[in-house]
């Protein structure tokens, strides 16, 4: 949960970097070819490419014959894998970064409460707008669901009458374009992404463009107001810093450039059109470039199906009906007691192996006692059963079972169209650390399929076929986890994999085990050395 967590923050973190990167570079070309309107617009790449990180990644389809076959080999005596660290810094930097959002969004809500609590009583004129018994900060348009233009205790002494109308056009303009929204998204990105500063410097810039494409637009309704709208902006200062659900009317930045922008010419209804279809080319293609440039996900292997197990207890004449759902190699359990106040408890695990077929281990506890730990090998669809005799003439139990694959979902080890690719070339295993042998000395082969993720690691493992011994397959499977192989390459990019990996179990090896090999090339052969064929 953590790691993924931290992943997706990194992801969206390096593609809002890169687009607002991009926006500080393009904005003073926009506002000087298309006006300011389309260099405020263009601001909404950066909410979108990290959307569009959240979305699924695209899958590719590959078959499974282009799944390579690695072999390796096993020893008596081997060493344990050492424990990773991994998942205490990220649950360390987990816990970091949720104290720095809780600061921000913390501080941000703080000058918000003092700016609100610092307009004093607020009384409604007759014009639609309210006073304030304070000047700072103000005029000002504020509140996200309610919100409302506030103006200063002076506001009819300060402004002259047409300089009033021109301010209210402004704040209402920027409540009808959703600037108040917009602000307010920018302040959940700044808590999120508190640890980049460019989300903050971005945070600033879009104010400017904001204000600079309101202004452009009260222009446009009011061309020959433009004398009278620059001594209005002379008229107000901010004393008070921007707060995140407010348009000031004194903006934050040089009163110098929105002066100067008064002077330009406004562009034409043709330039606007094309800055509408620029923006919105330059919005799907932030979007679409920040979902593309995502990793191809691992697929599923043991997790992916989901079994359904319909199965029936016998004790003593007692019979009890179960349907369980549960996922491959999750531990599930039943319970009951006969009439006569017998007991009994089982504990079952289902692991996928070939498709279409599974493997059931099962602990059965009878009257508190361990009664045995049966291991059945069944079929999909097709029913099983299973019986314990009962000591010293105490009836037996039997358990009839039925494992499907629940509607809906993919086999286990099926691939579909999933996003696997094939093992290149051969895999130098020098690396990896052999499974620990288990103290029952049982011999047998254990083959399993890996999926190789994009930085090497095992995402995950699924038992292909079992040894017939639960202990080599754990100490097979335990074991593969902490491996690490060198990714896929596909395109010159890093790309998932699965491999078939065979590991033999035996206690004295072959003698002959290369010409094993070129008899039977689909049996595991070793020689006494790492080597790997596809």
């Amino acid at each position: 949960m953590s790691s993924d967590l931290l992943r997706l923050l990194l992801a969206t973190t390096l593609a809002t970097s890169l687009i607002i990167l991009l926006l500080y570079l393009l904005r003073a070309p926009l506002r000087r070819w298309l006006g300011a309107g389309a260099a405020y617009a263009s601001w909404l790449c950066v909410p979108v490419a990290a959307l569009a990180v959240l979305l699924p990644a695209r899958e590719v389809a590959v078959e499974w014959d282009a799944v390579g076959t690695v072999l390796m080999p096993m020893r008596a005596a081997t060493a344990a894998v050492a424990p990773s660290l991994s998942s205490m810094w990220e649950t360390c930097l987990l816990v970091a970064w949720l104290g720095g959002v809780v600061a921000m969004a913390g501080w941000l809500w703080m000058r918000q409460h003092r700016f609100v609590r610092g307009l004093g009583e607020l009384r409604l004129r007759g014009d639609g707008l309210w006073s304030a018994t304070s000047t700072r900060g103000l005029p000002a348009a504020t509140g996200l669901f309610r919100p409302r233009i506030v103006v200063p205790a002076d506001f009819e002494s300060r402004y002259l009458e047409r300089e009033r109308v021109l301010i209210a056009c402004h704040e209402r303009l920027h409540i009808n374009r959703g600037d108040l929204v917009a602000n307010a998204f920018m302040s959940a990105l700044r808590c999120v992404y508190w640890f980049n500063p460019l989300i903050h410097l971005a945070a600033r810039r879009l104010r400017i463009d904001q204000e600079l494409a309101c202004d452009e637009d009260v222009i446009r309704r009011h061309p020959g107001a433009r004398r009278s709208y620059g001594e209005a902006m002379l008229k107000g200062q901010l004393d008070v810093g921007p707060v995140p659900l407010a348009c000031h009317w004194p903006a934050p930045h040089p009163l110098r450039e929105r002066i100067a922008q008064l002077g330009k010419q406004l562009p034409s209804r043709r330039r606007r059109a094309l800055a509408t279809l620029l923006v919105a080319a330059m919005v799907v293609a932030a979007g679409y470039g920040a979902w593309a440039a995502q990793p191809a996900p691992p697929p599923a292997v043991a997790q992916e199906g989901l079994y359904h197990i319909a199965m029936q207890v016998s004790l003593g004449g007692a019979t009890r009906a179960f349907e369980i759902r549960e996922k491959p190699g999750k531990v599930f359990a039943v319970s009951g007691q006969t009439e006569a106040g017998e007991t009994w408890k089982g504990t079952f695990r289902v692991e996928a192996m070939t498709a279409g077929r599974a493997r059931v281990l099962a602990d059965i506890d009878v009257a508190g006692k361990p009664a045995g730990s049966p291991e059945l090998l069944i079929e999909l669809g097709k029913s099983a059963s299973l019986r314990i005799d009962g000591e010293n003439g105490k009836p037996s139990l039997s358990i009839e079972l039925m494992v499907t694959l629940e509607p809906g979902t993919t086999s286990p080890l099926s691939t579909g169209s999933r996003p696997i690719s094939r093992m290149k070339r051969a895999v130098d295993h020098s690396t990896l650390a052999p499974p620990r042998y288990p103290a029952s000395r049982h011999e047998g082969t254990v083959v399993m399929r890996l999926v190789i993720g994009t930085e090497g690691g095992v995402s995950q493992v699924g038992l292909e076929r079992s040894s017939g011994f639960d202990d080599l397959d754990q100490a097979a499977m335990t074991a593969a986890r902490g491996w690490r192989f060198e990714p896929a390459i596909e395109g010159g990019r890093a790309v998932a994999s699965m491999v078939r990996v065979p590991v033999e179990f035996s206690l004295d090896e072959p003698d002959d085990l290369a010409q094993q090999a070129a008899r039977d090339p689909t049996e595991p052969a070793w020689n006494g050395q790492r080597s790997a064929r596809r």
